[in-house]
């Protein structure tokens, strides 16, 4: 059976021994997404969009600081402080998604006590709007880098990952990231649809949908740190608090704020 050789140059574009990652490249299309999306989104609800730029960089900085810890704190603490100057070797590899989007609220919620015509459960209510896409675009970076991969597979359309082995596997980070590709589209119809939905409406919508996907998707993934109970991975263990987290949201439904201006 032919599966698909998959050896992708994880260079986009290369200037001697200095190189523009496909990694980082999809980083930065997922955080002008966001402005985009988030730009779109304030002006359809009445919200000044002048600070969407100055949100996005609270959210970006407090995303990168959350990522980088929760990689060390949840998958590699004994590495790291044997070795605490690779703690800031981010370009070395080693961000936590889960990290990265509970720094992220952080950083959300510092910019709301910075700017307080901002409130901050109407503003994380909409701002989880354009999150799935940015998860979705990330995990093609996964794809790009060769990382992250499935358990062997036979099926038509499995990878052989060229640059890890010779085994045909589930492409899983492919699968996730057309499953937050879907969240995304859904999300952006329900707003097109109520505009002023109830608040913590797309926050529950998010860790419900995200992280459910991720979660059932982590049976097809190669476990990071092997399996925990011998049933589910470590990653999988992260997944149900944000899960939890949605199913508690939905139950704080409240009618929208006066919105910022």
């Amino acid at each position: 059976m032919l599966f698909i050789q998959w050896n992708p140059n994880p260079d986009f574009v290369s200037f001697g021994i200095y190189a523009i990652k496909w990694y980082g490249v999809l980083w930065g299309l997922s955080l002008i997404w966001t402005f985009w999306a988030q730009q779109f989104i304030w002006k359809q609800i009445g919200w000044n969009d002048e600070k969407v730029t100055l949100a996005i960089q609270y959210v970006f900085i407090g995303g990168l600081i959350g990522a980088r810890l929760g990689h060390i704190v949840f998958y590699d603490l004994e590495y790291y402080l044997s070795h605490p100057l690779d703690i800031l070797a981010v370009w070395k590899g080693g961000l936590a998604s889960h990290g990265g989007l509970a720094g992220g609220i952080l950083g959300l919620y510092l910019f709301s006590r910075n700017h307080r015509e901002f409130p901050f459960v109407p503003l994380f209510n909409y701002c989880a709007i354009s999150v799935p896409l940015l998860a979705s675009l990330i995990r093609i970076g996964n794809l790009m880098n060769s990382e992250l991969v499935g358990t062997p597979t036979h099926v038509p359309w499995a990878f052989v990952f060229k640059q890890v082995d010779d085994i045909p596997r589930h492409p899983v980070v492919l699968y996730e990231s057309l499953a937050y590709f879907l969240l995304q589209i859904i999300m952006l119809l329900v707003f097109m649809k109520y505009k002023q939905s109830k608040t913590r409406l797309y926050p529950a919508i998010l860790f419900i949908g995200l992280f459910g996907a991720r979660f059932v998707l982590e049976f097809f993934k190669v476990p990071d740190g092997g399996l925990l109970f011998g049933l589910v991975s470590k990653t999988q263990m992260l997944n149900i608090p944000f899960i939890l987290l949605g199913i508690w949201l939905l139950t704080k439904l409240t009618e929208p704020v006066i919105r910022p201006r």
